[in-house]
This record gives C-alpha cells, sequence and structure tokens, in this order.
C-alpha cells in the first residue's frame, strides 16, 4: 500500500533490503548457524510424451498438499492444501492453510486458464482468461494476453499482460515423489495496486504433471521500481520469493 512519507519509506526498503541481502543467523547454543538460501530442485532433461500430452481432467474431490517455502532462507512458511470445489462454466480451486485458514480461491475459465490468480499479495480477478500453462504442451509454444484486473471489492481496473512459454519436460523429484513434469515458465508484468511502483514484473516457473493434473512444484518471485525523488528515484525492491512443493495428491 502507498505510504504517506515516501522519503522516508524508500530509506526503510532500503535498510529492509540491505538486511535481507546480509546471512540471517540462528542461535543453537553458542554457536551462530546462518540460514540458508534454498537449494535447487532435483530435475534433469526428459524427452517428453510428445504433443498427444493431456493433463488429467479437474474433477470435483481432487486435491493437492503442497510445502510453502522461503527460498531467501529455506523457513517453511505454511502447508497448502488445494481441492476442487466445483466444475462447470468455471473450476473453482479452494485452498487452505493448515492453521485451518481458509485463503483466496483460485478460479478457471477452462482448465488452465486462470480467471482469478491467487498466488500473489492480493488476488487478481481477470476480465479474461490468462494462461496457468499454454494450451499446446510442446516445447516452445507460447500463449500470450493482455488484459486488465480488478481487486477484490474494487472497481478500478488495471493493466496486465501475461505470457507464458512451454520451456520442455523434465523429471523432477519432489517431496511427493518424481514426476514427469512441463516446464513452463510465465512473465508476468502488471500495474500494481500501489501507486509509487512504476513497473512491476512477476516470474512464475511450474512443472506441471499430467498425471497429477496440476504443477507439482512451483517458483514465483517479482521485483518492482519505486517512484521517489533525486537519487533514489526508481529504486528496485524484491517481492517474495516462494516454492510450493507437493507433498502428497488424491
Amino acid at each position: 500500500m502507498s505510504e504517506h512519507t515516501p522519503t522516508h519509506t524508500h530509506s526503510r526498503r532500503r535498510l529492509l533490503l540491505g538486511a535481507a541481502a546480509l546471512p540471517l543467523l540462528a542461535t543453537t547454543g553458542c554457536a551462530l548457524v546462518p540460514f540458508e538460501a534454498l537449494p535447487p530442485l532435483a530435475r534433469s532433461p526428459l524427452p517428453g510424451p510428445g504433443p498427444d500430452a493431456r493433463m488429467r481432467a479437474p474433477a470435483v474431490g481432487q486435491r493437492w498438499t503442497y510445502a510453502l517455502l522461503n527460498q531467501f532462507n529455506s523457513a517453511q512458511l505454511d502447508t497448502v492444501t488445494e481441492s476442487v470445489a466445483s466444475v462447470g462454466d468455471t473450476v473453482v480451486v479452494a485452498r487452505r492453510s493448515a492453521s485451518g485458514r481458509d485463503l483466496p480461491e483460485e478460479r478457471h475459465g477452462r482448465w488452465g486458464q486462470l480467471l482469478r490468480d491467487a498466488a500473489w499479495d492480493y488476488p487478481l480477478n481477470l476480465d479474461e482468461p490468462v494462461p496457468l500453462w499454454p494450451a499446446a504442451w510442446v516445447p516452445g509454444s507460447r500463449q500470450s494476453l493482455f488484459t486488465r484486473y480488478r481487486m477484490d471489492g474494487g472497481s478500478f481496473r488495471f493493466a496486465i499482460q501475461v505470457q507464458a512459454d512451454s520451456m520442455g519436460w523434465e523429471r523432477i523429484t519432489v517431496k511427493a515423489g518424481s514426476f514427469s513434469a512441463l516446464r513452463v515458465e510465465r512473465l508476468i508484468r502488471l500495474q500494481h495496486e500501489d501507486f509509487t511502483r512504476l513497473d512491476t514484473v512477476r516470474r512464475d516457473r511450474l512443472w506441471l504433471a499430467p498425471e497429477v493434473g496440476r504443477f507439482v512444484a512451483r517458483e514465483t518471485s517479482g521485483r518492482y521500481l519505486m517512484s521517489g525523488n533525486g537519487w533514489d528515484s526508481q529504486a528496485e525492491s524484491l517481492e517474495d520469493h516462494f516454492r510450493w512443493e507437493l507433498t502428497g495428491w488424491a
């Protein structure tokens, strides 16, 4: 959200980002143990099943459980269970925290085409469906769309552009096991509700396993430029960097 004192806000942001760049320390007895960034996922290239690959169709009751991890320090932040709540003109995916708290739901037009993206700092209610993954399951395929979105309870429509690229098939190992998955890279540029942001760019990487019917791993990150005066004009800041790893599914 915007602040009433932008100069102080920018100074605090620079201090926080500087602190984030330093190793975080935890006390164990008398020793200081640095927190480490989350290690890369175990994955290797595969030839893939070809253009006839099909994602498992959504059905009410299907569910997936993910460990939500902080990429910066490896901390597990939550366990999130997602389940298909309804299938019709739209597909609704309900989401719940391990604490029992309901999280913002996700909505698709047809499966894989988002009408409501709930993975970010606030849900995006989209005028037109944007790709969570491209319609074609062939490496090299691309789907791109410019549209607008609204916040929950809001009427103002913000601009957003989403590009989804199928990169290639990989064997990936997560907490739930090893899977053959298509790696998809999404590039998102949007107008943020915080008017002090001049540019918000997000990267969303997913590994989609047809047998599971959803992603088995997902990594999200973002950066933005802050407006300002003088030398600190357009200072760059980072959004949270998360990973979801599948721990179970049905």
